[in-house]
């Protein structure tokens, strides 16, 4: 089989969010176990939506047996709780992913996130107004505990084929997409995004761990795995399929190379704080999009810094970036 169509037994399920970036896209794959991939955000407009689509193709949520989480961001895991609740499902995910789905993981993200923009240099009141925003974004995921860890090169059956799991950090540090190669097709979650940039976002050190992960400079390693592999169509999870991963890895490559020049350009002979950097580079954004705008700088930083570009001191717990010569 080399055919890349998607095949009958899997189904795309669009899901409003109240976020900026619209529409999430679930999987509903058919067969035993009746599987859903990725679960939406607790919010009402999602969960009719989920319910009518699953009906429209024959099931109610009582019918699922599994549900697989790609990653543990509200718009993907919102959901998955409250939809093993009232199935019985069994929930899997990655490892990486358990401490972001558990009961207390709102209060220790929200003291990290502080402590990063303190580190970034971000003023006393953005601050207030971006722990407020974070502590609303919490409302739309409820705590879930998985039932079986995923780990790189598992397999699953779906739809009675095999599909192979592939753990891809860099957009959250649990991030995996599913590949079935006879079909060259890809479930990408947001590891690869066709119409906008998937932002590796700033997340705490593992447990064990007092080092912050480099997102950044994950995503683009796992960008050239992916585009290693024989792909031919990617479903993502928000937007329209990809018809070409190889070309759109190419563009996301070139386009985190030419931000890294910008970020260098507004470095200057300088000595600045990423708020600064980010407010150069991105004037006049809302909270959402300058927390997101924060969290790409200082991903192009330490990329730039493991490369020996930049360097950084910290001076009273702020973070303060020049570039080498």
């Amino acid at each position: 089989m080399t055919e890349s169509a998607i095949p009958d037994y899997l189904h795309t399920i669009p899901l409003p969010t109240p976020f900026p970036v619209g529409p999430v896209n679930v999987y509903l794959a058919e067969g035993e176990p009746l599987t859903l991939v990725d679960a939406g955000p607790r919010y009402a407009p999602a969960r009719e939506a989920l319910e009518a689509a699953l009906a429209e193709c024959g099931y109610r949520v009582a019918d699922l047996r599994r549900i697989v989480l790609t990653h543990a961001h509200p718009d993907h895991c919102g959901l998955a709780a409250e939809l093993a609740r009232a199935s019985g499902a069994e929930v899997l995910t990655h490892a990486a992913n358990f401490p972001w789905l558990a009961d207390d993981a709102d209060a220790r993200s929200m003291a990290f996130y502080r402590e990063v923009m303190r580190w970034a240099g971000v003023p006393v009141e953005m601050l207030t107004g971006l722990t407020r925003w974070q502590r609303s974004a919490g409302r739309y995921a409820e705590p879930v505990i998985p039932d079986r860890a995923l780990a790189e090169g598992d397999v699953l059956q779906l739809g009675g084929e095999d599909w192979h799991v592939l753990h891809t950090p860099g957009h959250a540090g649990g991030l995996i997409c599913l590949y079935q190669p006879q079909r060259r097709l890809l479930i990408s979650s947001d590891h690869l995004l066709r119409d906008i940039s998937s932002n590796p976002l700033v997340e705490p050190p593992a447990p064990g761990e007092t080092e912050r992960p480099h997102r950044l400079v994950e995503y683009m390693a796992q960008l050239r795995r992916v585009a290693e592999l024989d792909v031919a169509l990617a479903l993502p999870g928000h937007g329209l399929p990809i018809t070409d991963p190889r070309a759109l890895v190419r563009e996301r490559l070139a386009f985190h190379e030419e931000r890294a020049r910008r970020v260098l350009g507004t470095l200057g002979d300088d000595t600045l704080t990423v708020h600064k950097i980010a407010s150069a580079l991105f004037p006049a954004l809302d909270l959402i999009n300058y927390f997101l705008a924060l969290s790409e700088v200082i991903g192009h930083l330490q990329w730039l810094e493991v490369e020996g570009r930049v360097i950084h001191v910290e001076r009273d717990g702020i973070a303060h970036w020049q570039a080498l010569p």
